[in-house]
């Protein structure tokens, strides 16, 4: 099972590990999918409308070009994210946040997560990744705040970038990197 702690206690487990074994359960899924529904989060995380009920969502999980980790701190769901989009030591991360945990934890996770994605190294002692890439609709700006406060640098906005389904129309994204040299 491949995992890492994030900071403060966050650990994360990654879905399914690289040799495509599932690593924790349906139930793990079924409890943070319960959490950001009864949080009413789901239109937010799942903005493009593609996540609507817990199948919509396993389904995704389970995606082979989706790598998805679980966060838990003191035994409870504390966030989640899932990386795609792998180009040329590249990737995009999506990160959410479970309410318990937002505030000052919400920063110890997001830094956390991306320096461990920004150090981790393969089998050869070679770095996996050299720029992390995110895409928040500016309609957000909490989730904006957070990646810049989290060590990511807004590189720009990309007119109607983001289908925000809420309101079935495009919206304005802001892009997001973090590179491992700067």
């Amino acid at each position: 099972m491949y995992g890492f702690e994030a900071a403060e206690g966050f650990v994360f487990y990654k879905y399914r590990d690289f040799d495509g074994t599932v690593s924790l359960t349906e139930g793990h899924l079924k409890w943070f999918w319960d959490v950001m529904q009864c949080a009413g989060q789901i239109p937010v995380i799942f903005y493009d409308g593609s996540v609507e009920c817990f199948e919509d969502f396993k389904n995704l999980v389970e995606k082979k070009e989706q790598h998805f980790f679980l966060g838990f701190k003191d035994d409870k769901p504390s966030g989640l994210f899932w990386l795609n989009g792998f180009a040329q030591r590249s990737c995009f991360v999506h990160l959410a946040i479970m309410p318990d945990f937002f505030g000052k934890e919400t920063l110890l996770m997001g830094k956390g997560v991306l320096r461990h994605l920004l150090t981790v190294c393969d089998v050869s002692g070679g770095y996996i990744l050299d720029c992390v890439k995110g895409l928040i609709p500016v309609m957000n700006p909490l989730a904006c705040r957070m990646a810049e406060r989290s060590g990511f640098s807004k590189v720009g906005i990309l007119p109607q970038a983001a289908y925000w389904a809420a309101e079935d129309k495009s919206v304005d994204a802001a892009i997001f990197c973090a590179v491992r040299n700067s």
